[in-house]
């Protein structure tokens, strides 16, 4: 699944059902990294233009699958095995996903 941010500054949730890849994937280029933070800021914590820690609440109250509980189960077995691999923050409660921009500086 991914996370997406348009150009235009929408957030959607696709490819929701692969539990298999985790990914935040950014229209534009790496340029764009302070405007996709304001976007962000319910969202994700951008640390730089390669990461992002995407908050578990906010995947979680998405419309699309806030009344699924299939899927919030699943999203917990990919935190759970997330976990020993360090991609859990669960101070933040964030998930860590590589950040793929749709263009190259």
């Amino acid at each position: 699944m991914f996370v997406k941010l348009s150009a235009i500054g929408t957030v959607t949730l696709e490819d929701r059902d692969n539990f298999r890849a985790f990914k935040l994937v950014i229209e534009g280029t790496p340029a764009r990294l302070d405007q996709a933070r304001r976007a962000l800021t319910n969202t994700a914590e951008l640390p730089d233009d390669a990461n992002a820690w995407i908050y578990e609440q906010a995947l979680r109250q998405r419309p699309e699958v806030a009344g699924d509980a299939a899927w919030q189960g699943n999203l917990g077995t990919m935190i759970e095995k997330a976990k020993p691999h360090g991609w859990i923050d669960e101070q933040k409660k964030a998930i860590k996903a590589h950040i793929e921009w749709t263009e190259k500086p």
